[in-house]
């Protein structure tokens, strides 16, 4: 008599073959499909960049930015007096420390932006960089730079903030950008840009450029503005595709309809050139592309979608988890009823991903999405990673907001458009937000890392698929 298999077991039958073999590798964009520009461009406003966020990415990309031959003004964008006055303690010194050769670069030259309240109203006051007897600033301002309000025009914005305070941050600084702006957002976790369109840059019209940055390297900060470099990784570069600007056809239209105008084909099917018409995007792209240290490459927008999701779904699985049982990364291995949950999970995550319209006639989807190949992802980010502490196990340890809702919470958003009741990715969601109220209102004390059986400190870096976050530990901007 054959034996029923209860929805909780194991799966008896094997992965497809097809599974197992095809390579979904995503290639870079190839150098010439992304037109050049040089700083001699006579459309390019300014080769300023702003920085906003000091914690570990934040600090990486600051140093290896400072170290270009011929680097740019850079500006980093600080919310409070203190983090200042901690800048300035330290001689405005960025320092990183290399793991590995345990050489301790130090670079200086940076402006920066303070914010401030002037007669009741929020004004970012610019403290130039001075050098040599004169005092003279360092970085001189373009005029077309200063603005009537006397604040300085962000062109370039580089944003590794914590997702949950994207929003707060970029409201601060919404005067000083427009259309010909690119903020580039190094974040873990996906929907910060729908967020940021429904309640900061609502108009299509004036809304900036965004382009979206996945890093593996492994960094911690060992000190106010002093970052180690763990392990070395790259940074996946890529323009977000604004559908107000650039709509998805619907799915009786193909590229060659005669029935559509050649304005509508245009923005239906926008070539990657077309998304990098903004002058802006194609020198932060290029000026990030010239480190070394950050070995950046820039990706096709579908391609880079599809290795935000691979990334989101490890975060989904092993950022709660391991918050919620206050264990490091290794504990989600060999643990029979862990594997059931996390199994139930990708499953549920597998199902919406593979229903997005954005991914609709895309080959292989379906299988590079399928819940086999997604557990075996997930399994190998936590072998290699198993000494380590989850981003989010940290935040809760110390008490810090979760980004929760831009990991568990964007499957659950998404699989709502779908008609898709993501019940246990919501409850996860909740469950956090419950750990955190109640670390919250219970007065519980911050962890120091190390504490509770985390091995190798050294060992911490920015990503949730890599090693531990310890972005914002010192100072978080917001």
């Amino acid at each position: 008599m054959a034996q029923s298999q209860s929805w909780w077991e194991e799966p008896q039958t094997p992965p497809l073959e097809s599974e197992k073999s095809r390579d979904f590798e995503s290639k870079p964009m190839a150098s010439p499909e992304i037109p050049e520009v040089t700083p001699q461009d006579s459309e390019l406003l300014t080769r300023r960049i702003h920085l906003l966020g000091t914690g570990s990415i934040g600090t990486l990309v600051a140093h290896s930015l400072m170290i270009l031959p011929n680097p740019p003004p850079i500006t980093i964008l600080m919310h409070r007096r203190e983090i200042y006055n901690d800048f300035k303690a330290g001689q405005r010194i960025v320092r990183l420390v290399n793991k590995i050769t345990e050489i301790n670069d130090e670079q200086t030259g940076y402006d920066v932006d303070i914010k401030e309240n002037n007669g009741g109203q929020d004004f970012w006051k610019h403290i130039p960089h001075e050098a040599g007897k004169d005092r003279a600033p360092l970085n001189e301002i373009k005029g077309e730079e200063l603005l009537p309000s006397g604040e300085i025009y962000i062109y370039t914005l580089i944003v590794t903030v914590k997702g949950p305070s994207t929003v707060q941050a970029l409201q601060s600084i919404k005067h000083r950008v427009d259309q010909r702006t690119t903020i580039l957002l190094m974040q873990n976790g996906m929907g910060q840009i729908d967020e940021l369109n429904s309640k900061v840059f609502t108009d299509p019209a004036t809304r900036p450029t965004y382009m979206l940055g996945i890093i593996s390297h492994g960094a911690h900060m060992q000190g106010p503005f002093a970052v180690v470099h763990a392990g070395f990784g790259a940074v996946a570069l890529g323009i977000h595709r604004d559908t107000d600007k650039y709509p998805h056809p619907s799915t009786d239209i193909t590229i060659d309809d005669p029935n559509i105008s050649g304005m509508e084909r245009e923005s239906m099917f926008p070539s990657d050139k077309d998304l990098y018409s903004n002058i802006s995007s194609r020198y932060l792209l290029r000026t990030l592309t010239r480190s070394p240290e950050l070995a950046c490459a820039a990706y096709p927008s579908l391609d880079l979608f599809q290795l935000q999701l691979e990334k989101l779904v490890s975060n989904c699985v092993l950022n709660p988890l391991t918050a919620l049982l206050d264990v490091p990364n290794g504990s989600m291995l060999d643990n029979p009823s862990l594997t059931r949950v996390q199994r139930l999970l990708i499953a549920e995550i597998s199902l919406v991903i593979r229903g997005m319209p954005e991914l609709e006639g895309i080959p292989n989807v379906r299988l590079r999405f399928s819940a086999t190949r997604l557990e075996a992802l997930f399994r190998g980010i936590s072998e290699k990673t198993a000494r380590n502490s989850s981003s989010m196990r940290e935040d809760m340890r110390n008490v810090r907001y979760p980004e929760i809702d831009y990991i568990n919470g964007y499957i659950v958003r998404r699989g709502e458009e779908q008609g898709i009741k993501c019940v246990l990715n919501y409850m996860i969601q909740h469950l956090i937000k419950a750990k955190h109220h109640y670390d919250i209102h219970s007065g519980t004390r911050v962890v120091p890392y190390g504490a509770g059986g985390v091995e190798a400190q050294e060992e911490v870096a920015r990503n949730d698929d890599e090693p531990v976050v310890l972005e914002d530990v010192w100072r978080p901007m917001i």
